[in-house]
């Protein structure tokens, strides 16, 4: 009988193991693959592609039309869009309507953010390709209140019509890395969705 329990409890092992591994494995950004992703629209608005894992939830900002997240692997990902013309009208407040609407979004969104949080190291601007659309993107590390490991977030800002946008992702920062890819791939799939 201690033999029979014994190698019962030795397979169950094995296939516990195995199957954490291939977890491991499937999770990774280096085996993304495309049927991993599922296509969400927002309010005939926009489209966005994301994980599969990824659950809808309601908790990470209330601005926000597009909230995302896997609590397991501790990735997040929000969309906030807001009409271009009010920043356009604030530009033209401050006697600057030559400058460009996008720099001016990012910069708000940034000091937003860093009235919240501890900026530890930011990277410069620099610009994606994205359904066309005029696109920055920015990555900073951060520490926040209440949180242990500083958190790293990956900002896109793309320009449409009548609305700006802001894809943010974040993960913590030793898991940048390995999300990375995840993030680029979420954000080089924003589209407009033609009315």
């Amino acid at each position: 009988m201690k033999a029979k329990f014994f190698l019962l409890l030795t397979v169950f092992v094995s296939l516990s193991l195995s199957s954490c591994i291939d977890g491991k494995k499937k999770n990774s950004d280096s085996n993304i693959n495309e049927n991993d992703f599922v296509k969400v629209s927002i309010h005939n608005d926009y489209s966005i592609r994301i994980p599969r894992d990824m659950q809808k939830t309601t908790g990470l900002n209330s601005d926000a039309s597009f909230q995302y997240q896997n609590i397991y692997r501790e990735i997040y990902t929000i969309v906030i869009d807001e009409p271009k013309e009010e920043f356009a009208d604030a530009l033209k407040e401050l006697g600057h309507e030559e400058k460009s609407t996008l720099p001016f979004y990012r910069d708000i969104q940034l000091k937003r953010l860093a009235e919240r949080m501890d900026i530890t190291h930011q990277s410069n601007p620099f610009q994606m390709n994205i359904s066309g659309l005029a696109t920055e993107a920015i990555e900073i590390d951060a520490k926040v209140d209440n949180i242990d490991e500083e958190l790293t977030y990956f900002l896109t800002f793309l320009e449409g019509e009548s609305k700006i946008y802001m894809i943010m992702s974040w993960t913590l920062k030793s898991k940048k890395e390995k999300s990375k890819k995840t993030f680029m791939k979420i954000a080089k799939s924003f589209e407009l969705i033609e009315e």
